[in-house]
């Protein structure tokens, strides 16, 4: 069966996740230095792990969705939930600056709209049809 367009595109959007954190964790190992010293609620190894999971997380579904493999839709579902539960956590735990707080309102639009798309795109089931076991 031929993928359909939305899973590709959603698929595509998941690489895009994956390599996204992977540039944080590599730029944080990389200013591993300059971090530990700013003024961070955590340590620079939490944003580094965080992003190195999330990373081998979001490029492993990729290639689930991208085979239409049944793991990769439902494994989708759950990672992309809990990567948009992590980032509400950092923000509304770890952040510091009044900006994050100003653009909470666009943050949680933007938090509803891309879960409306995952979970509308994968749940639909005529694309549900469409995965394997």
């Amino acid at each position: 069966m031929p993928r359909p367009l939305s899973v590709t595109f959603l698929a595509l959007a998941v690489f895009c996740l994956a390599g996204f954190n992977l540039l944080g964790a590599v730029s944080g190992f990389q200013r591993y230095a300059f971090l530990r010293g700013l003024p961070l609620s955590v340590p620079p190894v939490y944003l580094i792990v965080s992003d190195s999971v999330w990373a081998l997380v979001f490029a492993g579904l990729g290639v689930g969705l991208w085979r239409l493999k049944h793991w990769g839709r439902v494994g989708t579902l759950v990672a992309f939930s809990l990567y948009v539960a992590q980032s509400w956590f950092d923000r509304l735990m770890l952040s510091r600056s009044d900006f994050a707080r100003v653009t909470i309102p666009w943050a949680l639009g933007m938090s509803a709209i891309s879960l409306a798309l995952v979970w509308g795109i994968l749940l639909r089931r005529a694309v549900k049809r469409n995965f394997s076991m």
